[in-house]
């Protein structure tokens, strides 16, 4: 199992949801493919889509282990992670 930044991982998955919501242009479809390259790399998998679906099962999980041994404050947790923050983090990378 490689090791994973679960806070790097949750604000890809964000982003790509994000990104998802915006209208695709030219720079979007590129930082969309550069996002998904990550998550590739961070969850072993090669399709993007199986990426995508490994990594939310992955911030489940550890997010329930979190809630059981209650080690992660809140703020760190992979649950409900704030699309409005993807946005921003989006809006901060890409030119306008």
């Amino acid at each position: 199992m490689p090791l994973i930044d679960y806070a790097v991982l949750r604000k890809l998955v964000a982003e790509l949801d994000a990104l998802d919501a915006c209208p695709h242009t030219e720079a979007h479809a590129r930082r969309r493919g550069d996002a998904q390259y990550t998550v590739c790399i961070y969850t072993g998998e090669r399709d993007p889509e199986r990426a995508l679906a490994t990594a939310r099962r992955l911030l489940a999980t550890r997010a329930a282990t979190e809630r059981v041994s209650g080690s992660v404050k809140p703020s760190e947790r992979g649950i409900g992670y704030s699309a409005v923050l993807g946005r921003r983090l989006l809006a901060e990378s890409l030119p306008v």
